[in-house]
């Protein structure tokens, strides 16, 4: 199995045919004034491809965790069933996964980790930092 891509975006939305469009591509700092108060919405995007031997059903967790590896919101979880695609073809998914009102406990380094079946197949890291001065 293959990460085809993976980011953190403002938003995203997986239209007809499994096409995702995406805004504000990239984030890898969050800017927050308040920590009592909820950060920016953000979503986490990503395509897994595999083989036609690498069917079947697929255990999913999402993980937003914090630099100690302890978890900031229940991890997303699902089951994920993948069809045999035609011979000779490899089969691709997408998963697009909302965060919103999410409230980080402190300043500094986070990351989204996605596990398949046991196995850590991406770690996104970002920062959660005060706004610049005068911003």
């Amino acid at each position: 199995m293959d990460v085809r891509f993976a980011f953190l975006c403002d938003a995203a939305e997986q239209g007809p045919g499994g096409k995702i469009s995406a805004l504000g591509i990239g984030i890898d700092n969050f800017f927050v004034n308040d920590l009592s108060q909820p950060g920016p919405s953000f979503v986490f995007v990503c395509q897994l491809s595999g083989a036609s031997t690498e069917t079947g059903t697929k255990k999913v967790a999402i993980h937003l965790i914090d630099a100690d590896g302890k978890e900031v919101v229940p991890a997303f979880t699902a089951e994920l069933t993948v069809n045999k695609p035609p011979a000779g073809n490899r089969w691709a998914t997408s998963l697009v996964v909302q965060y919103t009102r999410i409230r980080f406990p402190h300043y500094g380094s986070y990351s989204i980790s996605m596990v398949v079946d046991g196995h850590e197949l991406v770690s996104l890291p970002f920062t959660v930092k005060p706004p610049p001065a005068g911003a």
